[in-house]
């Protein structure tokens, strides 16, 4: 078998694997916490799209609901090159969102975002420290079933977007994007323990080339008091060249913990951290990717519903 096909099976164990685990996901029961009704808020609703971390729950505005988000996403750390000395590799973006629950299971929304690139000595990458206006963009996230009513909670997320900068190098160049995720979640204790799953496809455009990407991540979160949430994730993003998955260019397997709080009836803030355990790639000896994917990456959101 050639490292092409290696690399097509390798791919096709993740979405076996995903699906596996989506299956025992959907067959588990969700069960009871031990505490007394009289303990529960009547006024406190559990939304489940940003518990989880990276990962997202399936969970839309209800209808007429707005809010308005502020999210700020950093990436460091990649292979060094061979110059002497140093080297240092920091990527980050912060988008500013308003969403609308057009209705109770369809949320629509549109960005724009700030990108800055710090690069020095790192292979295959020109030094630079720069930054800018980094793009627009737009989401449209429909639920098909909620988990509060459903065996698991089910929508799609499609997210076209525009951008100004690579998201590896930091050079100037125009791309269009379109991630289309499918997202599910499950209450497994009542009120207490939730998980996630996420599979996402992100075909992406720009500077005559055309490349995509690969990710598949699992979550659990658990609420430890009243609207504050402790949970763990796990991801694998994959980078391909060509839009159709058609090249492997190297994988990461990333672990960390996420926080979310409630910090009032209409204001959140959730926190993530990822760092790389196991990677691949061709351009790569070791078992880690760090020619495509960095070595730690950390996301901060505050988010007001209105």
């Amino acid at each position: 078998m050639g490292a092409f096909a290696r690399r097509r099976a390798a791919v096709r164990r993740v979405w076996v694997g995903a699906g596996t685990g989506l299956l025992l996901l959907a067959g588990l029961p969700a069960h009871a916490a031990d505490a007394d009704a009289g303990d529960s808020d009547p006024g406190y609703e559990i939304d489940s799209e940003n518990i989880f971390g990276f990962t997202e729950g399936s969970d839309t505005n209800d209808r007429g609901e707005q809010e308005v988000s502020v999210e700020a996403t950093g990436r460091f750390g990649r292979a060094a090159g061979e110059a002497e000395g140093g080297s240092h590799y920091g990527a980050g973006e912060a988008e500013a969102e308003y969403e609308y629950g057009v209705t109770r299971n369809l949320t629509i929304g549109v960005s724009a975002a700030l990108a800055y690139h710090d690069i020095s000595n790192i292979d295959g990458l020109e030094d630079m420290a720069a930054g800018g206006f980094g793009g627009l963009g737009a989401e449209i996230k429909y639920r098909f079933l909620s988990w509060e009513h459903a065996p698991l909670g089910l929508a799609v997320s499609i997210e076209p977007e525009w951008g100004r900068y690579d998201d590896d190098s930091g050079e100037r160049v125009d791309s269009f994007g379109l991630p289309v995720r499918l997202l599910m979640d499950k209450e497994l204790v009542s009120e207490t323990l939730f998980g996630a799953v996420n599979l996402g496809y992100l075909p992406e455009w720009g500077g005559g080339e055309a490349e995509s990407g690969l990710e598949v991540s699992g979550a659990l979160s658990w609420q430890v008091a009243r609207g504050l949430f402790l949970g763990g994730e796990l991801r694998y993003l994959a980078a391909f060249d060509g839009a159709g998955l058609n090249r492997f260019e190297g994988g990461a397997l990333y672990l960390g913990p996420s926080f979310y709080a409630q910090l009032s009836k209409a204001a959140y803030v959730k926190l993530a951290y990822a760092y790389q355990i196991a990677g691949s790639s061709p351009d790569s000896d070791n078992n880690l990717d760090l020619v495509n994917h960095e070595r730690q990456q950390l996301l901060l959101k505050l988010g007001v519903e209105f």
